[in-house]
This record gives C-alpha cells, structure tokens and sequence, in this order.
C-alpha cells in the first residue's frame, strides 16, 4: 500500500490496524460500506476485499488520490469522494459506517492536520453525529476508533446531543496506548 507523505499512514498510527482486527470478524460480503476519513483507504480497501461495495471519503485531496491508487494497485473497487464529511457524498444509506476520526482539540491549519485536528471544540464531532443519520437505515452499524488521549466525555456528550451515544465494545493497548472501538447508537424516544 502506497501511503504519500501528508496522508494519514496506517502503518505508523496503531488505530488503523487495531480497527481492522476489530472488523475482521465482521460479514462484509454483499453490504454497502462507508469509510470515513478514509486517509490511505485501508479500512475501504479491507471491507471491498471481504465482499463489501465500498465507499470512501476524505478532505484532503492527497488522501483521496492516494485512496484511489491503492484501490487499483490492489483490483479493488472503491468509490471515493473528496468531501467535507457528507457534503459531496451523494445521498443513500450504508450498512457499515467506519469512523477514524480527528480528535485532538485544535483547529486544522492544512488538509493533513483533518486527520488529527478535530476543531478548538470538536466541531468535527458536531457535523458528524448531525449528519450521520442521513445516511443509516434501522440496521447500519457504525464503528469508530478512539483513543485514550481523546476527550471521550465531551465526544460522547455532542453525540447525545444529537441523539446518539458511544458504547465502547472492543479495545486494546499498543505499546502504552490504549485504543478503543466504540458502537454508535441511536437513541430511543
């Protein structure tokens, strides 16, 4: 896999791999995913590989380039869009969402600071969990990877705020850092 300079590198950041063996007890075949932030298109490329019609979408121009040459490098389909989270991604329902989310508190200054930087008061999170469910029907799943050094409380308040919640369900330590998969739920009324 082909991973440029400025483009979120899956090799180097434990989160990408510890997502992908969370995943990898997940049925992908025939389903229609989408991948968030999708940097390298690793998460992508894993569900197009196990039978999935994948989607991916990225900010940074680089990341959707990179996306698109690892896709053909590898005979996969994948359909990627450069895209402020939803807002070029036409409308339709996934049945897996896939979340490696920016989540340190400060604003992004360049297209590589997306894959980190989340907003001075993660208006990463606000957009998001706004948005997500226009594009779940009742049995999407979604999944996002965090980690210890997020501010989980406050991601998990915007996103009640929203009628969701985080329940973590799978997690692992990587060399001192403890890395968590959390399921994202729609609240009942």
């Amino acid at each position: 896999m082909e991973v440029p300079p400025g483009v979120f590198h899956p090799k180097i950041y434990f989160s990408t791999p510890i997502f992908i063996e969370f995943l990898s007890n997940s049925d992908f075949s025939g389903k229609k995913i989408l991948d968030i932030g999708t940097g390298s298109g690793a998460l992508a490329l894993f569900a197009a590989k196990n039978g999935a019609t994948a989607t991916a979408i990225d900010i940074n121009p680089a990341a959707v380039e990179t996306a698109r040459k690892n896709a053909a490098a590898n005979y996969l389909q994948l359909a990627v869009f450069q895209s402020n989270m939803f807002e070029n991604l036409p409308p339709q329902w996934f049945d897996f969402i896939l979340i490696n989310p920016p989540f340190y508190p400060k604003n992004p200054k360049s297209a590589s600071d997306h894959a980190f930087f989340a907003g001075e008061n993660h208006e990463y999170f606000e957009k998001l969990f706004a948005h997500l469910p226009n594009f779940c029907h009742r049995e999407t799943q979604v999944f996002m990877i965090l980690s210890e050094d997020c501010d989980f409380e406050k991601i998990q308040n915007v996103a009640v705020g929203f009628g969701q919640n985080l329940a973590v369900i799978f997690q692992k330590k990587k060399w001192g850092e403890r890395l968590f998969v959390a399921k994202i739920n729609h609240i009942e009324t």
